[in-house]
């Protein structure tokens, strides 16, 4: 029998079965045997799923998920490991007795990225139970109410004698804007969790944070995090809470961060509506277009600019494409399947009805800024001005972010 046919063998297995027989030692004082014996059958039955080299990642999620409800039970971290490793140890008992003796390389295989997999499930779950209890513990908590403080412009050396932390003389101050699931349930509170999870695991408590389902900020010392390190750091920040987020940077000495936070929230909120593409923003990328978009006749006229080709949307649908493909005009062309000659018409009607001619630097500037107003304002066409690639919704309630600013 090839690992092939037994894969095909491990389908019927993978289905619950009499769960009493697999279960591991009696259960402890501190667990639910029903609990415990959910536990065994998901971990049987992700090792299972991982001899298959099927996908293991929603069910290691769901396992830290169960580790943090049991830190909140009290439910020892040994006592976890043991039921995850028994369910595992089940699971891959079942698939590794469908192999043939003579197939030791693909034995060998299969056994190495079971081990993968339960060192990668081990450090999952530590980590979620370990959060939990750093949620629990007092100077957690004082860490929280001391980047609250300092976001408010509150007296702080107290708290920060009281957590072990030393104030910084000056901070990165990163806005951030979590994606919206409205469907998520524990989603939010998982993603902020891992976040919170990395920054402790760098930097210990003194990367004050404070954040809830719908971002927040963060207050990282400049002398721990370099500048040019940051853009890798929020990309780190965004796949441990499982999608790319909007975030925008500035830096402060540490009495200026409350007004400094307020114009951190502002940008963000900019760049969140005009669906900015997922990445850490720092003032040169954000400000023009957050100057643009401040009410005023200026954003009136530029808004007007554009209504001319209202009737014509295949105009405005050439100039935002043209504009996102950097001038290129044969790749507009290929993207709206037309002929570049037909681009070079769309343009000079675009300059007709607009007094704006695209092909010269002022009316190209002028388009673009109209562009940017129409966007930020909920013109007719949205896509495409700031990035091609729109980010995922996100909730825009500024206050829940603010901490109260």
């Amino acid at each position: 029998m090839t690992v092939i046919d037994s894969v095909e063998q491990l389908s019927a297995l993978s289905r619950p079965s009499r769960v009493a027989a697999d279960r591991p030692d009696r259960p402890g004082p501190d667990t639910r045997p029903a609990e415990t014996v959910d536990v065994v059958r998901m971990c049987r039955e992700l090792a299972i799923r991982a001899f298959r080299g099927e996908e293991v990642g929603p069910a290691v999620a769901q396992l830290e998920d169960i580790a943090r409800r049991w830190a909140d039970r009290g439910v020892s971290l040994d006592r976890l490991q043991q039921i995850v490793q028994e369910g595992f140890r089940l699971g891959t008992d079942r698939a590794s007795g469908l192999l043939e003796p003579a197939d030791v390389a693909a034995a060998m295989a299969v056994m190495r990225r079971q081990l993968d997999v339960l060192h990668t499930l081990h450090i999952a779950v530590t980590r979620a139970y370990t959060s939990r209890l750093r949620a629990g513990d007092p100077r957690h908590a004082a860490a929280r109410q001391l980047a609250t403080a300092l976001l408010h412009g509150e007296p702080a050396g107290t708290l920060a004698r009281h957590c072990g932390i030393e104030i910084a003389d000056r901070y990165h101050v990163v806005a951030v804007a979590l994606p919206a699931d409205d469907d998520s349930g524990d989603a939010p509170r998982i993603a902020v969790d891992r976040v919170e999870d990395e920054l402790a695991r760098r930097f210990g408590l003194s990367a004050l944070s404070f954040l809830g389902a719908d971002g927040g900020t963060l207050l990282l010392p400049m002398e721990l995090v370099e500048d040019e390190r940051l853009g890798d750091l929020i990309g780190t920040l965004s796949r441990c809470a499982g999608s790319s987020f909007v975030a925008v940077v500035l830096d402060a000495a540490a009495g200026d961060i409350p007004g400094v936070g307020r114009q951190a929230h502002e940008l963000l909120e900019t760049a969140v509506q005009l669906r900015a593409t997922p990445r850490l923003y720092r003032l040169d990328d954000v400000v023009l277009p957050f100057q643009l978009t401040r009410p005023g006749p200026g954003r009136d006229a530029l808004q007007a600019l554009l209504a001319p080709l209202d009737t014509r949307p295949e105009l405005l649908r050439t100039l935002t494409r043209h504009l996102a493909n950097d001038l290129n005009r044969q790749v507009t062309a290929r993207q709206l399947r037309v002929h570049t000659n037909t681009i070079d018409y769309r343009l000079k009607r675009i300059a007709q009805l607009t007094g704006c001619d695209p092909t010269t630097l002022t009316g190209l500037w002028h388009l673009r800024s109209a562009l940017i107003v129409r966007r930020f304002t909920g013109g007719a066409d949205r896509s495409g001005v700031v990035a091609e690639a729109p980010a995922r919704s996100v909730r825009r309630s500024a206050s829940n972010r603010r901490v109260g600013a």
